[in-house]
C-alpha cells in the first residue's frame, strides 16, 4: 500500500511538472491597492512596481493585457498586471508609475462600487481605457460565484451595457456553472489556476508572495505559487498508515465530479482517527482526483474523469481495485452520480438548489444500505466578502455540525458529533 500511496503520490507531482509553463508562457501579477502598507496582495509600493516591470523585461517578457494572453504563442513570454476590485488607488499611484515605463494593465472593478468612497469613477476608467488599459469585470457585487444557483449567477455576470472583455472571479473561485455562464458575455475569464496553463475562461492568476523580490524569478519559470509547498508536503501524509486499517471509500466521494469543480482543489479533514486528503486537478475537459485515506480506514486510489457535458465518466484504481462513476450536469444547479468500486456501488448528488445553500448526499446501494449527508449554508454576514461564515449540519453513521470560515479560497471547518464527544477539522484551498 506504501508504495502505490508513492506512485500516486509522485503522479500528481509530475502532471504539475508537465503541465506548468515552463520557460515560457504567461505570468499574471494579481494586486488591489496599490501604495499602502499591508496584506499580501493588498498593499503593495509603486515602486514594488517598477521594480516587477524591470525584473521580468530583464528576463524577456513583454507586458499584456488579460485578453491578450491567448493572442501569443506559448513560446512567447508574456505577464500582465491585474488590479482587481477598482480601487482608487490604481489610478492615482499605479498608472502613472506603470505609464512611465511603457506598461498598460487590466483592472477590475466590482460594477456596483464604481464612483463609491475609495474606489474609481466611470471618467476614470475610461481615462485608463483612453491609454490603453483594459477594463473588465469583477462582477456586480463581488459575490462568490460558485455558491450562487444559476439566476444569480447570470445577474453578477452581467456588465448592463458596458463592453467589458473580461471578467476575473471574486476569490478565483469558479467551476464548470461559472465558466460556462461567463462565455455568454465574455471574451475570457480570469480565476486563480496557478501550475496548469492557462484557459480562455480560467486564466491563472498565481497568489502573489511578500517574498517576490527575490522568489520572482523562479514563479515565473515554473508557473507557481506559494501553494506549492502544501502540495509536496503530501507525499509525507498519505504514506503514514495507522494499525489493522480497514479498507473504506472515501465518504462523499464523487469520483467523476466536474460541475461543481474548478481548475483544482486540495483538501485535508481529519475525524474519528481518519484522516482524508483529496486533491482534484482539471486541464480543460480532463480531471485527476487522487485519495488517500489514513487511520482506523483507509484507501489509496486515482481517477481519471473527462466531460462530455453534460455527462462526465471516470475509471480508476486504488486499493480496492478498479473504479468506475459517472456523473450528469442539472442545469446549473449542480450534478447527480453513480460509483462503482470493489462490488459495492452508490449513488449520490451535490446541488445549490438556491443561493449559498449546498447540499451534499451518498447512497451505499450494495453491499449495505447506508445513508451519508452534509447541508451547508452561508450566512448572511460580510456580503461584499463572499459571505465567509456558513453553518453545516451532517450525517454519518450519526449526526455532526459544525461551522466553516472561508478567506478567499481557503477555508477552514470545525465539526463535532452530536452523539458522543468528537471532534474533526477539514482546511481546503480551491483554484
Amino acid at each position: 500500500m506504501r508504495r502505490l500511496s508513492l506512485m500516486l503520490t509522485w503522479l500528481v507531482l509530475l502532471c504539475f511538472a508537465l503541465s506548468s509553463p515552463a520557460r515560457a508562457g504567461n505570468l499574471t501579477l494579481v494586486y488591489h491597492q496599490i501604495g499602502l502598507r499591508g496584506g499580501v496582495t493588498l498593499g503593495v509600493q509603486a515602486d514594488t512596481l517598477r521594480r516587477r516591470v524591470l525584473e521580468l523585461r530583464a528576463r524577456g517578457y513583454i507586458f499584456v493585457t488579460s485578453s491578450e494572453i491567448l493572442s501569443y504563442p506559448r513560446s512567447v513570454k508574456t505577464a500582465t498586471f491585474r488590479f482587481d476590485d477598482g480601487f482608487e488607488s490604481v489610478y492615482q499611484v499605479a498608472f502613472p508609475a506603470l505609464r512611465e515605463l511603457g506598461v498598460r494593465a487590466t483592472v477590475y472593478p466590482i460594477l456596483d462600487q464604481i464612483g463609491q468612497p475609495g474606489h474609481m469613477t466611470q471618467a476614470q476608467l475610461d481615462e485608463l481605457r483612453a491609454a490603453g488599459w483594459e477594463i473588465g469585470s469583477h462582477t456586480r457585487t463581488h459575490a462568490a460565484l460558485i455558491d450562487l444557483a444559476p439566476r444569480r449567477l447570470a445577474w453578477e455576470l452581467d456588465p448592463g451595457d458596458a463592453a467589458l472583455p473580461c471578467v476575473a472571479y471574486p476569490f478565483y473561485l469558479q467551476d464548470a456553472r461559472v465558466r460556462r455562464a461567463a462565455r455568454h458575455t465574455f471574451a475570457c475569464g480570469a480565476g486563480g489556476a496557478f501550475g496548469v496553463r492557462g484557459e480562455q475562461y480560467a486564466l491563472p492568476g498565481p497568489l502573489a508572495s511578500p517574498w517576490d523580490d527575490w522568489l520572482l524569478p523562479l514563479r515565473a519559470a515554473a508557473g507557481l505559487d506559494l501553494r506549492l509547498p502544501v502540495l509536496l508536503g503530501l507525499g509525507g501524509n498519505v504514506l503514514l498508515d495507522g494499525p489493522d486499517a480497514v479498507q473504506a471509500a472515501p465518504p462523499l466521494w464523487n469520483p467523476a465530479a466536474f460541475e461543481l469543480v474548478g481548475s483544482g482543489a486540495l483538501g485535508f479533514s481529519w475525524q474519528d482517527g481518519v484522516r482524508d486528503t483529496r486533491l482534484l486537478v482539471r486541464q480543460r475537459d480532463l480531471m485527476l482526483g487522487l485519495n488517500f485515506l489514513r487511520g482506523r480506514e483507509t484507501y489509496s486510489g486515482a481517477t481519471l474523469a473527462y466531460n462530455l457535458a453534460p455527462v462526465t465518466l471516470a475509471v480508476g484504481y486504488g486499493t480496492r481495485g478498479p473504479v468506475a462513476g459517472v456523473s450528469v450536469a442539472l442545469g446549473g444547479y449542480g450534478e447527480v452520480w453513480g460509483r462503482y468500486l470493489d462490488g459495492a456501488s452508490a449513488v449520490g448528488a451535490e446541488l445549490i438548489p438556491v443561493n449559498y445553500l449546498r447540499l451534499k448526499a451518498e447512497y451505499a446501494l450494495s453491499p449495505a444500505a447506508a445513508f451519508r449527508g452534509e447541508a451547508q449554508y452561508a450566512l448572511p454576514l460580510l456580503p461584499g466578502e463572499g459571505r465567509p461564515v456558513r453553518v453545516l449540519l451532517g450525517y454519518d453513521r450519526g449526526w455532526y455540525a459544525g461551522g466553516t470560515v472561508r478567506l478567499g479560497a481557503h477555508s477552514a471547518t470545525l465539526t463535532s458529533r452530536l452523539d458522543r464527544l468528537s471532534f474533526g477539522v477539514r482546511v481546503q484551498t480551491l483554484w
